[in-house]
């Protein structure tokens, strides 16, 4: 699998530089990149093939809403607000091309993924690998059920939380303006780990426990390794004096969202599509891999055939995330929250509205989803 994977970076290298030395796109240009390209993703077969056999696609009315992948016998684990749009409509269709009627058994809120019962299912589950072998500009392929790759990128951002309270607070406004060493404080904000301290307004941050800052991006940088309820020791400057104080980090509170019609806006740009479930994820690992909204749920390998994870959303022009494979693992040995229907809607489809005892997290997005379709029905009965 090696020589694989070194074919491919050479052919990729190939394929950059000729992009770029074509400062004009006529139709002879176009051929040539789509020949490059499909080249590209021959040499990601070898990858690939081992997985795609645990991969099905998965369709409402025959239309596919999404991949899934197979986790245990008849048991395939899929993107869930894709699939909630009509639970009664469901089938899965293998590589084989054979299609099987699939049913919602269970669900992970938290995560955005469903489990489901598909009868007749004969695919060999996958074998999860392990995620912290990869590191920063890793290569990464996403799965088809047809034993080739959906898409590929490297990866962007190791494994994180994306919810605000995961992530540690010190509770100080940095000046950004202020040259160092170290790091301005303009302002302290209240009932935070930083003001519990004794941190002011005008001390000059050295150091975060064993480590130097010397501007407010290592400081940033440093914080976002660190987590909420985590205790620190930070060296700073007060009137020429250097004090030292411990300080238990906090949850980053909630920031301000965009206003729903710049929001839509800003991600229409370009013509991309991104899905209505793509943040508040409680660990992913972020790629640059272009994926269509309704490639989540497939299996994402390494250049080693080793699968590292789950596609779940795409969240932006440059920006996918994927689920690790130890989170999907942990996932699994819990048991799933039951879904409930609610009574026909007046369109006549029943669709999936809640859960078992509900996690606030999850009804918050539900309760987004529909806000979102029912702007976007009276926007088009406006035009």
């Amino acid at each position: 699998m090696k020589s694989y994977a070194y074919a491919l970076i050479v052919l990729m290298a190939f394929l950059s530089v000729s992009s770029a030395q074509l400062p004009e796109s006529s139709p002879e240009d176009r051929a040539l990149l789509v020949g490059q390209a499909e080249n590209l993703f021959k040499s990601l077969v070898p990858a690939v093939e081992k997985a795609s056999l645990g991969t099905v696609e998965v369709r409402v009315w025959r239309k596919r809403v999404g991949y899934g992948t197979v986790v245990a016998t008849g048991k395939v684990l899929t993107k869930w607000s894709e699939v909630r749009r009509d639970i009664r409509s469901l089938s899965c269709r293998t590589g084989a091309g054979k299609w099987l009627s699939a049913e919602v058994s269970g669900v992970y809120p938290d995560a955005d993924l469903a489990i489901l019962d598909v009868g007749g299912l004969q695919a060999e589950p996958v074998r999860f690998g392990d995620e912290g072998t990869l590191k920063l500009g890793s290569f990464l392929a996403l799965s088809r059920p047809d034993g080739q790759a959906a898409a590929m990128g490297v990866v962007s951002v190791l494994p994180r939380s994306l919810r605000s309270s995961d992530r540690a607070f010190l509770g100080v406004v940095m000046d950004l303006e202020f040259k160092g060493p170290g790091v301005l404080v303009r302002r302290v904000e209240p009932d935070t780990g930083a003001a519990l301290s004794g941190l002011r307004e005008g001390d000059v941050i050295l150091r975060v426990t064993d480590q130097e800052v010397n501007g407010s991006f290592e400081l940033a940088t440093l914080l976002q390794r660190l987590e909420p309820g985590q205790k620190v020791e930070i060296l700073f400057k007060r009137s020429g004096r250097q004090e030292a104080v411990n300080v238990e980090l906090g949850g980053r509170p909630r920031a301000p969202r965009i206003p729903y019609n710049r929001m839509e806006q800003m991600n229409s740009m370009g013509g991309h599509r991104y899905n209505d479930v793509k943040d508040g994820f409680r660990n992913v690992i972020q790629s640059d891999m272009q994926l269509n909204p309704e490639d989540c749920g497939a299996p994402v390998v390494d250049l080693d055939g080793q699968l590292v994870g789950v596609a779940i959303a795409r969240a932006g022009r440059i920006k996918s995330f994927i689920i690790p494979a130890s989170m999907i693992m942990e996932l699994l040995s819990t048991k799933p929250v039951k879904p409930q229907a609610e009574p026909g809607n007046a369109d006549g489809v029943r669709r999936q509205s809640g859960f078992e005892n509900e996690d606030p997290f999850e009804m918050m997005r539900r309760k987004m989803e529909e806000m979102r379709r029912l702007m976007k029905e009276m926007e088009e009965k406006e035009d």
